[in-house]
């Protein structure tokens, strides 16, 4: 009996030595380097939408405006002079201990990880990290394709950054207290809300998308400017046949060309497929318009198939009829 007793006491202390050889010290938050790296996260936007709009009800709309905290963020530390990166270290939502870096004056750039669709690329130089999403142009066929001659891309999601200049790290063996270092982060899309107000014969509607033209394919994180081609936006919205109107919330790089159209992109219920455009350029370029809604008044007919409709519009190709030529042989 006391024999099996040892045995259960050997067996567990094994038990216990094999756990704690599995563990080890994530150095995330280790407070040993006395530099602190304190982040304060932007997640509320200062947008509001129409009442319409049920952001409630649409929790793909309610995260555009109300964003989520990243569990993980990127910590790049790039020479003043060069550029260059020099260490990447990785940080909570609110920051982490820096262990790292060596004694210098940085430039600091802190993106987030992690998220669903927006991709960052090029982060070993501080001016070409940047942010952006796939080509999806190949998706969009047939008559909606006709909306825009521009490369199509996927909507983005929010990604948070958070920059700091001319930082000044010590020599770790010279630090007596921690050092904070205070960064404040949002993100670096914009993101709008959009109604479309007056649509007659929504009862013929089956589904609907939107296409925004004029926009940027990527945006670079450092100092925030685009690419200058522009491309087209799809994006979801929303068909409230109870008010007879559609709606939708959007994120976007921003912005580029001169015109911005927003194309209503409507399947019936016949399967005809229509195009609505509607020049949103004076709303989206506003700058008094810092909740950035964006209404259409126009009518909107969606007529089915063998309707007519000065609204929308379904282009097609007509067979040539044949053309007889008398050529004379002499």
């Amino acid at each position: 009996m006391m024999r099996r007793h040892i045995e259960h006491m050997v067996f567990s202390l094994l038990l216990v030595m094999a756990a704690a050889s599995s563990c080890k010290r994530v150095p995330l938050y280790d407070a040993s380097s006395g530099i602190y790296l304190e982040l304060e996260l932007k997640l509320n936007l200062d947008m509001t939408v129409s009442d319409t709009i049920d952001l409630g009800a649409y929790p793909q709309y309610y995260n555009k405006v109300h964003l989520t905290a990243p569990s993980r963020l990127a910590a790049c530390f790039y020479d003043v002079n060069t550029h260059q990166l020099v260490a990447k270290e990785y940080v909570g939502p609110t920051g982490g201990y820096i262990q790292s870096v060596p004694a210098g004056t940085y430039d600091i750039m802190v993106y987030e990880l992690g998220t669903l669709v927006t991709r960052t690329a090029s982060d070993d130089v501080r001016g070409q990290l940047r942010a952006h999403t796939n080509d999806i142009s190949q998706s969009v066929t047939g008559v909606f394709r006709s909306s825009t001659s521009d490369p199509v891309i996927s909507e983005p999601d929010h990604l948070l950054v958070a920059r700091k200049a001319d930082v000044v790290i010590p020599d770790h063996a010279d630090i007596d207290e921690t050092i904070v270092i205070h960064a404040d982060g949002k993100s670096i899309v914009e993101t709008y809300s959009f109604i479309v107000k007056n649509i007659t014969g929504i009862e013929n509607l089956s589904s609907v998308q939107a296409l925004i033209t004029g926009q940027a394919s990527s945006r670079f994180l450092w100092d925030g400017h685009n690419p200058t081609a522009p491309v087209g936006l799809l994006t979801t919205s929303v068909a409230d046949r109870t008010r007879k109107c559609l709606y939708g919330v959007y994120n976007t790089f921003g912005q580029i060309a001169g015109q911005v159209i927003l194309n209503i992109l409507v399947t019936t219920t016949t399967g005809e497929e229509l195009v609505y455009p509607v020049d949103i350029t004076d709303q989206v370029t506003d700058p008094d318009n810092t909740d950035h809604k964006i209404t259409v008044t126009d009518t909107i007919k969606i007529i089915p198939q063998g309707g007519s409709s000065q609204e929308g519009y379904s282009p097609t190709v007509n067979e040539w009829d044949p053309e007889v030529i008398d050529i004379p042989i002499d």
